[in-house]
């Protein structure tokens, strides 16, 4: 069976998380757009400078400039949009999976081990959903081995009271169901064991 495509409608899940990734990417092809502009400027102004000011008079050489600079700013004007966009989508792809691993994890929380972390295909974290689906598959195994030994052992406590009972006491099938019961006692220590509590 093929697996659902999973969609979201909502670009801006996690406001903060989103915004401050939008911010960086967007600072940091700013810090980019600036220096190379700014070098290519001032390397191209110390070189060509003087042998165009014997070239073009005085007044049109601070007219290029200033077209320059003015191409430079629209150019990162224009850009910026752009930059915003893809810093957007690109966030999506890590502030969608952290909203749904944490919503799973709260419901995880509240006592329903059935639910698995599921993402879209290019989505970031796939690797921690996977190991936290992992986690809650072998937690939920051993709640369910944990429990056939508690029904268990309350079945050979109802014989042994049901045995007490009775007259005259089976002591040997008492004997055993008690042995029985430290064997599945251990079972369930060895089950707890397993986990560390702080």
């Amino acid at each position: 069976m093929p697996r659902p495509v999973l969609r979201r409608r909502q670009y801006i899940i996690k406001k903060g998380l989103q915004f401050r990734y939008i911010g960086l990417v967007f600072g940091l092809a700013l810090i980019a757009s600036l220096v190379t502009g700014w070098t290519v400027f001032a390397t191209g102004w110390h070189f060509l400078g003087e042998k165009l000011a014997s070239v073009y008079p005085q007044g049109r050489l601070i007219y290029v400039l200033r077209a320059t600079n003015l191409a430079l700013i629209r150019n990162l004007l224009f850009i910026s949009p752009l930059i915003f966009i893809l810093g957007l989508l690109f966030s999506h792809k890590i502030a969608g999976p952290v909203y749904r691993i944490e919503k799973t994890l709260g419901d995880i929380s509240k006592g329903n081990l059935g639910l698995k972390i599921r993402l879209r295909d290019g989505d970031e974290l796939v690797d921690l959903a996977y190991t936290i689906n992992n986690l809650v598959e072998n937690f939920n195994k051993t709640i369910i081995s944990d429990k056939d030994i508690v029904i268990k052992i309350e079945k050979d406590l109802e014989e042994i009271k049901r045995l007490a009972s009775g007259q005259p006491c089976d002591c040997a099938k008492i004997e055993s169901l008690i042995n029985s019961l430290q064997q599945r006692s251990k079972e369930l220590s060895a089950s707890f064991n397993r986990w560390t509590a702080a």
